[in-house]
C-alpha cells in the first residue's frame, strides 16, 4: 500500500475552524536548526561540535484567508490577542493516517497586508511554541 499525500487538513484557531486557500497552509515542527561547527585539532585535523539553535526552535504556521469582512476582523483579533493564541492542525489521509499538532502562544508575527481585490487573501504567520 502506497502513502497518501495529506491535502485537506482542519485549522482551527482559537477553538473555530477556518476556512483557509488550498495550498497554503504549512507549519513547522519548532525543533530548530542544528549547526556543525568545525574545531581545529592542529596538523590539518578538523573535527566536529554539534550545537542546536535554540534561537530558532519555534513553533511556526502560515496560511492564506480570503479578504471578507469576517476575516479582516479575525486577522485583526488575532494580532491583537498578542501571544495568546492557539492553532491545531489535524490531518488525514485516505487510507486512515492522521496527525494533530497543537501551537500554543502563538503570535502573528508580522504586519500583515489586506488585498482588496477580486482574489485578494490576507497571508498569516504565527510563530510560538513548537507544538505537542
Amino acid at each position: 500500500m502506497s502513502d497518501s499525500q495529506i491535502a485537506d487538513a482542519v485549522l482551527t484557531v482559537n477553538n473555530d475552524v477556518i476556512g483557509y486557500v488550498p495550498n497554503s497552509l504549512m507549519f513547522t515542527e519548532g525543533l530548530g536548526e542544528q549547526k556543525v561547527l568545525p574545531v581545529s585539532e592542529g596538523d590539518g585535523r578538523v573535527s566536529q561540535t554539534f550545537a542546536n539553535d535554540l534561537e530558532t526552535a519555534f513553533g511556526r504556521v502560515s496560511f492564506s484567508i480570503r479578504t471578507t469582512v469576517k476575516n479582516v476582523e479575525r486577522a485583526r483579533e488575532w494580532k491583537q490577542n498578542a501571544n495568546r493564541n492557539v492553532i491545531t492542525v489535524t490531518g488525514t489521509d485516505p487510507n486512515g493516517g492522521d496527525f494533530t499538532r497543537s501551537f500554543t502562544q502563538m503570535a502573528v508575527t508580522a504586519d500583515y497586508e489586506v488585498q482588496i481585490q477580486a482574489e485578494g487573501t490576507i497571508e498569516l504567520e504565527f510563530m510560538g511554541n513548537a507544538p505537542i
